[in-house]
């Protein structure tokens, strides 16, 4: 069953269909036209889904709309949830309209009858973790779950959705999870004026599917799963386990610190730095969670665990990346403040770190005074943290600055603030506007990291210097590219495993389908669907890129604007070796390179994806 909610009316309609969750909302959208509409217009129908294979892995929540801070249409997926979700009897949810107080919707499938309420929920919200506690305290007597929002979803585009698994009226320590990359909270929060969504319903047993995994492997179905999620439960190897302790010893001297300036530093000092990286971050991640056996799941049955937490903080890679040594924080006790702040705020974590970062580059080489922004001039040059002292010391008072910037952008308490509540690249532009004396051979925005779209839209990308990570795909700030660091190939080679990656992780998050899992499971998908829907797994993936791209023709073309990212694709070619590039660059043909992936790019999925000519 698939449902429209009216926020405006209080009612809710029945949708016919039987879709995959993003299928569901790009089809919605398209119907709906709803590019007509500013993205925080009550018609940006905010979508959300159930995965559909009843096996460990498979039920995540997938949320849909049009992106306020990419602007085109974008998806994030939530772990766990669709676990408490499936309960409710709706495969796909839909919300248009407004409500008129700021209100919580509560999805009732406890009964025969499907039950919708709006609740008003007119408090005021400065911490989601409180906000969490307060819809606990109104519904801990039943087996719910529930997404929210927070502050910054209020005030800023981009806000995140949170949520954890509630068990016996308690949280349950580290299982927290977020669908944050797009702005969905924002959309829900400023084109709907609902703050979240609780969801309960009655037990209903699964399909098992787990003899067709033990067939294919010829093991036990848990043996299966273990063997080939080792990164994220626990590597022998390595003696860590998940993403903040495998990919720290991956990224090396190429991990983002100083607001990606990593093209200006030395390679020595890099790799000298990243030796405290390992001290101050992994190993202490390590000890505190991973020796601890601090570890649990999203809120499925899942065997991997790949949720670590310490201090009652979930760690990540990602959010603590862009909020640790992106921003000039090397010390994980430091990084903690920064991150919670973040997280309590509502920010898409990895969005908040890179426009911080930013700001601590304009700060740090004058182009804005303390004053103006309300926050202390950041210490963010590498020489000034050459000592065990200084690292620590500096990492304080950089840590410091970015929780105060965090909350001068959550709260709008300032000028610089109000500025920078849509993103690095419109706040680039009115600080040129503002600041015109300023701006020389480089603009504001030049020294931000992000992909655009269209004349406004940015999303930042993944933590990583890999050059796939700065190609205007279609869809950026996930996985859909070729996501290595550390390599160079040629245009068409990048686009072909761009367009495979692409194709896979859109099939998997379609279906509800934890990315950690995609090993075990990509082998034998088809077989898997093919027990609960008659779908062509290939020609859906195929469709969908072709009405995501009809779509957001509407809207803009791709574009290749910031000046780092130029900076970080041209220093790649260099530092990766590829000399036929390196001298290509020199010549200045670096237009050519990204014309040559797009080409090949729009060829493979057989849309037209370029650059405006």
């Amino acid at each position: 069953m698939n449902i429209l909610i009216d926020g405006s009316r209080q009612n809710y309609e029945e949708i016919e269909g039987s879709e995959f969750p993003i299928s569901f909302g790009i089809n919605l959208h398209n119907r709906q036209e709803t590019w007509k509409y500013d993205a925080f217009d009550e018609k940006n129908i905010f979508c959300f889904g159930k995965g559909v294979l009843p096996i460990i892995g498979g039920h995540r929540l997938i949320f849909s709309f049009r992106s306020p801070l990419w602007d085109g249409f974008h998806f994030s997926a939530m772990g766990g949830a669709g676990y408490a979700f499936k309960d409710t009897g709706i495969q796909n949810v839909a919300i248009t309209g407004r409500c008129e107080v700021p209100t919580v919707i509560v999805i009732n499938g406890e009964e025969d009858k499907l039950k919708i309420e709006f609740m008003p929920f007119t408090e005021e919200i400065t911490d989601i973790y409180e906000f969490n506690d307060k819809i606990i305290d109104l519904f801990k007597e039943k087996n719910y779950r529930a997404f929210l929002v927070g502050p910054a979803s209020k005030t800023t585009n981009m806000g995140g959705i949170y949520s954890q698994t509630i068990r016996n009226g308690k949280i349950v320590e580290g299982s927290e999870d977020w669908a944050a990359r797009g702005g969905g909270g924002s959309v829900l929060c400023q084109a709907h004026n609902v703050l979240g969504v609780v969801f309960f319903g009655k037990k209903t047993p699964e399909k098992n599917l787990k003899e067709i995994v033990e067939e294919h492997y010829n093991k036990p179905y848990t043996k299966v799963v273990l063997e080939h999620t080792e990164k994220y439960r626990y590597s022998e190897e390595k003696k860590t386990g998940g993403t903040f302790g495998n990919n720290y010893h991956v990224t090396m001297e190429l991990t983002p610190v100083f607001n990606w300036k990593m093209p200006f530093i030395d390679k020595n000092k890099r790799m000298k730095l990243h030796k405290k990286i390992i001290e101050y971050f992994v190993n202490r991640f390590d000890k505190e969670a991973i020796e601890t056996k601090n570890w649990t799941n999203c809120g499925e049955p899942c065997p991997v665990v790949c949720k670590k937490y310490r201090k009652g903080l979930h760690v990540d890679y990602e959010p603590y990346e862009a909020n640790g040594p992106c921003i000039g924080v090397f010390d994980i006790y430091a990084a903690d403040k920064v991150v919670h702040t973040v997280d309590k705020l509502g920010f898409d974590a990895i969005e908040f770190g890179n426009l911080c970062s930013w700001t601590f580059e304009l700060l740090n080489n004058g182009m804005l005074n303390p004053e103006e922004v309300g926050i202390e001039k950041p210490v963010f040059d590498i020489a000034n943290f050459e000592t065990d002292d200084d690292i620590l010391k500096n990492s304080i008072h950089n840590a410091q600055q970015a929780v105060k910037l965090a909350e001068i952008i959550a709260f709008q308490t300032n000028e610089f603030g109000k500025i920078c509540k849509s993103g690095t690249r419109r706040a680039g532009k009115i600080l040129d506007e503002k600041y015109p004396d300023r701006v020389n051979d480089k603009k504001f925005e030049d020294f931000g990291v992000y992909d655009s779209f269209g004349e406004q839209g940015q999303i930042s990308p993944t933590m990583y210097w890999a050059i796939g990570n700065f190609m205007p795909y279609l869809i950026q700030g996930k996985y859909l590219t070729h996501y290595q660091c550390g390599v160079f190939l040629e245009p068409e080679e990048l686009a072909e495993l761009s367009v495979k990656n692409s194709i896979e992780e859109i099939t998997l998050e379609n279906l509800g389908i934890c990315r950690f899992h995609r090993k075990w499971i990509t082998p034998i998908i088809d077989k898997l669907v093919k027990e609960v829907s008659d779908v062509n797994l290939n020609e859906e993936s195929m469709e969908l890129f072709k009405k995501i791209a009809k779509y957001d023709s509407n809207i803009g073309c791709p574009e290749m604007e910031s000046e780092r990212v130029k900076e970080l694709i041209i220093a790649g070619a260099f530092e990766f070796e590829n000399e036929k590039w390196s001298k290509e660059f020199e010549n200045g043909n670096f237009n050519e390179y990204i014309k040559r992936v797009l080409e090949k790019y729009s060829e493979l999925l057989e849309i037209d994806w370029k650059l405006k000519e």
